[in-house]
């Protein structure tokens, strides 16, 4: 093989590696998760300081577990695959490898095109989601703590109240029953203590966020980031493209007489 086929092949080697381990890793922790979770959330929270799963509902974890394990055994499969392909030189690997990555490259395209297609009702669906979630802020349902630490991150990190507004507050019986018209996370810190001690029952402009939703703080942040967004996107659709092309070529190579896959340098030498 000519040095361009020679490169191809040991690209397609590295890539592939660094996702046949990244799928075999994101593979074994699912199955540790699914098996025992309760280890999995053991050894997190020592790592962190947190104790987010254990206050994770089991059918969410059971759903992060499964969801782990499709995306790890299907990266491990594909890009042992590409790996197999690519080292021993194998044109049936090769195709087969080329094309799953091109089904994944579609896949991608329908899914961006159907988002922006159906914008307006994921829109409706995402607030009507998290309006439904909100009843269980702060509430004595079992494993409701996850709603509750992912509610007050999401509101002190943005400086947001509710979906929409503290309004939305109003559907938590556990808010209104001790008299707050805002939770904490709601109103404004300084040196993480409250700036206004009566903020959680009198917020106002000045010491709380409590008009300002948070899913329009998320869409903002979403916008603000677009660039780095569609960056990465862009440079992820070129890579599936590159691999593609260069597993194809190599196929075409393998295929074809030893002396017809010469370096294009060498044809311009001579």
């Amino acid at each position: 093989m000519g040095c361009v086929s020679q490169c191809a092949k040991y690209f397609l080697c590295f890539f592939n590696f660094v996702f046949f381990v990244a799928g075999g890793a994101a593979l074994a922790l699912g199955v540790w998760l699914f098996v025992d979770s309760n280890s999995f959330a053991d050894l997190i929270s020592k790592l962190d300081q947190s104790d987010i799963l254990n206050k994770t509902d089991a059918d969410v974890i059971r759903t992060i577990s499964y969801i782990m394990i499709l995306v790890g055994a299907l990266t491990f499969l594909v890009s042992f695959l590409g790996y197999c392909g690519a080292m021993f030189e194998s044109r049936c690997l090769l195709c087969i490898y080329g094309v799953l990555i091109l089904l994944v490259l579609i896949l991608e395209c329908v899914i961006v095109g159907l988002a922006f297609g159906l914008k307006g009702d994921a829109e409706q669906t995402t607030r009507d989601f998290l309006k439904s979630t909100i009843k269980y802020y702060a509430s004595n349902i079992d494993k409701s703590e996850t709603i509750t630490v992912t509610w007050d991150g999401i509101m002190t990190q943005l400086h947001c109240c509710g979906v929409e507004s503290y309004l939305d507050f109003q559907w938590n019986t556990n808010s209104t029953s001790s008299g707050k018209i805002v939770p904490e996370a709601c109103c404004i810190k300084e040196n993480n203590t409250l700036k206004d001690s009566l903020c959680p029952i009198s917020p106002t402009y000045n010491n709380s966020y409590y008009e300002q939703g948070c899913y329009s703080a998320i869409m903002k942040t979403i916008e603000e980031n677009a660039a780095i967004i569609i960056g990465v996107a862009a440079g992820l659709a070129f890579i599936e493209i590159l691999v593609i092309v260069l597993a194809l070529h190599l196929a075409c190579c393998y295929w074809r007489p030893q002396h017809a896959c010469i370096d294009i340098s060498s044809k311009q030498m001579n």
